[in-house]
């Protein structure tokens, strides 16, 4: 079997925590120490995971790295990379769930590309292609495997046999990798705990925003609020209390449930609305909920898009439902809108808010339902919230951090002290 190269990166070893600020000296030169670099990630479609390794892979480009990017199905990761001028490889035989059958077909396909790209790293992005590209790297073999978790799949709402198959993958697979990335504390501290152990170690990167360019794609109220009655072919007429969602139609989102909320928030308050932007293998589910319900009217779900953040000044608040998440972009971006947020308890939703957002139990719809209407009748709580949330973005999570701290992990650079 051929070889690889090692990494011709030749820098001193980092000493301090990706999380904390690195040392002017130590920037200088990792900026100075060019990498080839593979990021795979499961699917090409819309999601959290998709919109940041857009902006990743062209920010290091920009650096002078060379970059590409591999995934599955899915176009619209493929056609971001098209305009930004960044490689894409698409994965025929990757598929979303854990397949025993196909997954070995994804291995080799994955080894084969990663052979003759010959990064000097990969950077693996969600559960699936944490598992599959961690043996397809070795295989090739690789000399650096960087795996980046959004969120824990074993701390989703599942039947028993199945959280038991994703911990015991993850802790498998963590001997394959060289760093774990999680996106908030309490995802390290829960892998530390259950034993899952890279090699280096697992450090804690946050999920950030560009405020400058969020601010400024950002519509105001009068324009956002008639773009969404025009997606929604429904009037939305000032008096309408709108509750907004953006979220993929997949079950960690709880999205059939949470309709069992917007029913308890409409029937006490009529003039309430529901826009929910997203897409996904769950709309029948959620439509025949909402249907049974008797809120065909009141609950719209016009689809994605791609300026849903753009649009957050339209609604006059913002409901997360999740089962389980990570660090949500949809989120952090409802956040930097001002819009008061109400999240269940799950990921990096408490963590985020640090007081600027209400967090609700998970799988609760009454809770839910409650928190939604104390926001609906206090608009000086409304207005807090909001200034809040708008803080926290501020102050903790730029997004060159995000990136930067991610740009630390590839280069082979980082000692075991240095991963804590």
């Amino acid at each position: 079997m051929r070889r690889h190269r090692r990494g011709r990166v030749g820098v001193p070893a980092l000493t301090g925590c990706l999380t904390e600020t690195s040392s002017e000296a130590y920037l200088n030169a990792m900026e100075s120490a060019k990498i080839k670099i593979a990021i795979a990630v499961t699917l090409a479609e819309p999601g959290g995971v998709q919109h940041f390794l857009a902006g990743f892979s062209s920010w290091l480009m920009k650096r002078g790295h060379e970059v590409t990017v591999l995934a599955g199905d899915g176009t619209w990761l493929e056609e971001r990379c098209e305009e930004r001028g960044v490689p894409f490889v698409r994965l025929r035989k990757m598929g979303r769930e854990i397949n025993p059958l196909r997954d070995p077909a994804a291995v080799r396909e994955l080894r084969d590309a990663l052979r003759t790209l010959a990064p000097d790293v990969v950077h693996l992005n969600s559960t699936k292609m944490g598992v599959v590209g961690s043996v397809a790297a070795r295989l090739a073999p690789i000399p650096r495997v960087v795996y980046c978790i959004g969120g824990w799949s074993f701390r989703e709402a599942l039947p028993a046999h199945k959280l038991w198959l994703y911990r015991t993958l993850e802790t498998w697979s963590a001997r394959l990798k060289d760093v774990i990335v999680c996106v908030h504390p309490d995802d390290t501290r829960l892998a530390r705990e259950l034993g899952i152990k890279p090699r280096e170690g697992i450090v804690t990167v946050p999920n950030g925003i560009d405020l400058a360019h969020f601010d400024a794609q950002l519509l105001p109220r009068d324009r956002a609020r008639p773009l969404l009655s025009e997606a929604t072919h429904y009037s939305l007429l000032t008096t309408h209390f709108v509750f907004g969602t953006t979220a993929n139609f997949y079950p960690p989102k709880d999205l059939p449930r949470y309709m069992d909320a917007c029913k308890i928030v409409h029937d006490a308050e009529p003039r309430t609305r529901f826009l929910i932007l997203g897409e996904g293998s769950q709309r029948a589910e959620i439509e025949a909920r909402r249907h049974a319900l008797g809120l065909d009217e009141v609950v719209r779900l016009p689809g994605a898009r791609d300026d849903a953040a753009a649009l957050l000044a339209g609604f006059d608040a913002f409901v997360l439902p999740s089962s389980k998440e990570g660090m949500s972009i949809s989120l952090l971006e409802a956040m930097a809108a001002r819009l008061p947020c109400i999240a269940t308890d799950v990921g990096a939703a408490k963590w985020m808010f640090d007081g600027g957002g209400l967090v609700v139990p998970k799988l609760n719809p009454p809770a839910l339902a409650e928190a939604m209407l104390r926001v609906l009748h206090d608009q000086t709580l409304r207005e807090r919230l909001g200034r809040e949330a708008r803080h926290q973005v501020e102050t903790r999570f730029p997004l060159e951090q995000t990136y930067r701290g991610n740009l630390e992990a590839l280069h082979p650079l980082l000692t075991k002290e240095g991963a804590r």
